[in-house]
């Protein structure tokens, strides 16, 4: 853990490091001027010992008397050795022309004269200081120091005290390997206290790391938990409070988002946005469905290159442009289903420093509502002709009866009988306007009641018959023995029968066939009217439902019909939730079947 910690680039890395190099820059400082200190302090110590062990032998001399030539030299040496032993240190003792008298380690009789010797020099000078040089007696460096032996203020002789060098360096090198063991202990504390603190110190800033680190991956729960109260414990609880703060936000910003990402995608008009660059940064299910595209892998491609409508580019790069809103519109007729009318606004984007964002388009589908309006149209033309030709005829006759007064009488009656049949075909077409009227204003107020198919099959048969027998029509019918239910309005069950069965028998001629029959298939109800006449082409097929629309206008007003039968019958179809089909072949006749749902 340890290991890990100080060799990964983080703040305790480099607090530590930075603690490590201080601590033993600090100590090798200090224990060289320690080092240097004391080495100076035990010279000045040896140099005083050798000064005062030179004045005690000085004295000691005095009282021995080395001079006098009653002095046994002999037992002056002994007593020279001895001393040395005691005291660790080379003593001798010199006359003044400098032959020595007395030495504790070498025979005074095998060594050379000492007048020449610097310290013996530095003595007769009245110079105490301690003189290092190499001993050709003992064969190493030494350390001496020489006194003289004043008596009678005449110098008699001289004392001398020396210590190898060895002893010395040694002193030096045990104390500077206490020096150093203790610089050691005493740098290796600091540095594991240095340690100790230094993590202490970043631990809570690393938690702060983590959990920014946590954050910026969007997760918000993240907090710093720590128990100091310094500078560290709060910046801890002011990250806390702004991640709780950056949480709530996000929240509301997700809630937001969420809320719009439901109604855009709950509108039925497309939306898309674009970027200053024309690419798409967003689009709603609407505007997908539209084009056949995916709105996810469309995200960040060229608008051009995914809706390849020029009205649409053009529009984009004219509001971008003009900094306002562009109103187009798409249409698209391929003679084959309803034409595409779609109404294009593109209003140009702009963030608060006025500088252009890109733009959004609403695509809004009029298609049905274009259609519709065509209906209508058309619808009230038709309704404008279909009403004015008898009212045209019947207003002819009339005047040509009020005018002509001679008019012979089998004139008259047929004049009168082609009013009639004209009122007669006024009257239903405006029966038949006022079911339409009466099915569109009861789409969402049906009133449900039981109402058994296989009666309504049989009373509009009965009342088919006369009329087929009249055409010589074959009529024909397979019924369930048992009766069929279903929930709907009686009336227009029996209108929706009567429709489908009349128009049949219309458009068969003589000696056709007409079958109707009843059955029950997947929970629902069948009605299959099939018949032998002119047939309907393809293309017909796709509008007989439409109110007015004929497939033979000019045979269709010579056998009554008012163009809204059929139409009157799929209104009826769908107030029921059924649905209708029709399978024809022209010249070969038609099948249609009407599905309804089971009681």
């Amino acid at each position: 853990m340890l290991k890990s910690s100080l060799f990964k680039p983080s703040l305790l890395r480099r607090l530590f490091v930075g603690y490590v190099v201080l601590i033993l820059s600090l100590t090798t400082i200090v224990g060289l001027l320690i080092s240097r200190q004391t080495t100076e302090n035990t010279l000045q110590e040896i140099h005083h010992s050798l000064s005062i062990r030179a004045q005690f032998l000085a004295e000691l001399s005095k009282s021995l008397r080395p001079f006098s030539k009653q002095t046994s030299l002999p037992e002056l040496n002994q007593t020279i050795v001895d001393l040395g032993k005691k005291t660790q240190s080379r003593l001798t003792i010199i006359n003044e022309s400098g032959t020595v008298l007395a030495d504790s380690q070498k025979s005074p009789l095998t060594m050379d004269n000492h007048a020449n010797r610097p310290e013996i020099i530095a003595a007769h000078q009245q110079r105490i200081v301690p003189t290092t040089r190499f001993s050709k007696t003992l064969g190493k460096n030494m350390v001496y120091l020489a006194l003289p032996i004043i008596i009678e203020q005449k110098v008699q002789g001289f004392v001398r005290v020396s210590l190898p060098l060895t002893i010395i360096d040694k002193k030096l090198m045990q104390l500077r390997l206490a020096i150093a063991l203790s610089a050691f202990i005493s740098a290796l504390v600091a540095l594991i206290l240095g340690y100790y603190f230094a993590k202490r110190f970043s631990a809570p800033l690393i938690k702060i790391t983590a959990v920014a680190e946590a954050i910026s991956q969007g997760d918000y729960s993240k907090r710093i938990i720590t128990h100091q109260k310094d500078e560290i414990g709060l910046l801890a609880d002011a990250f806390n409070l702004m991640a709780q703060s950056a949480e709530q936000r996000l929240n509301e910003i997700e809630t937001e988002r969420n809320r719009l990402a439901i109604i855009f995608a709950g509108m039925v008009e497309g939306v898309i946005y674009v970027n200053e660059d024309l690419q798409i940064i967003h689009m709603n299910q609407a505007a997908a469905q539209m084009f056949n595209l995916s709105n996810t892998a469309s995200i960040r491609q060229p608008l051009a290159k995914q809706i390849q409508v020029p009205e649409i580019t053009s529009a984009v790069q004219a509001a971008i442009a003009q900094q306002g809103v562009v109103k187009t519109q798409l249409y698209h007729d391929d003679h084959t289903k309803n034409a595409e009318v779609i109404d294009i606004y593109v209003a140009a984007l702009n963030n608060d420093s006025g500088e252009s964002v890109g733009a959004v388009i609403v695509l809004n589908d009029i298609s049905e509502l274009a259609y519709l309006e065509r209906v209508r149209r058309d619808f009230v033309a038709n309704a404008s002709h279909e009403l004015k030709t008898p009212i045209t005829v019947i207003l002819g006759l009339a005047e040509t009866l009020l005018d002509y007064k001679e008019m012979p009488d089998s004139m008259r009656t047929r004049f009168m009988g082609d009013i009639q049949s004209q009122g007669l075909r006024l009257s239903s077409l405006v029966t038949d306007l006022m079911s339409l009227s009466r099915l569109d204003a009861n789409k969402n107020g049906l009133v449900c009641e039981a109402v058994d198919l296989t009666a309504s099959v049989k009373t509009a048969l009965t009342n088919a018959r006369n009329i087929c027998r009249e055409k010589n029509i074959a009529l024909s019918c397979q019924l369930p023995n048992e009766k069929i239910l279903i929930n709907g309005d009686q009336q227009e069950i029996n209108q929706l029968i009567d429709n489908l069965i009349s128009n049949a028998i219309k458009y068969t001629p003589a000696l056709g066939n007409v079958n109707v029959s009843l059955q029950m298939s997947d929970e629902q109800a069948q009605i299959i009217v099939k018949d032998t006449g002119i047939g309907i082409c393809l293309a017909d097929q796709k509008r007989i439902f439409e109110r007015f629309y004929r497939v033979d206008k000019a045979r269709s007003r010579d056998l009554g019909g008012t163009g809204l039968g059929l139409s009157i019958v799929k209104n009826i179809v769908e107030n029921h939730d059924g649905s209708i089909r029709v399978n024809s072949i022209e010249g070969h006749g038609s099948t249609f079947t009407v599905l309804l749902p089971l009681r």
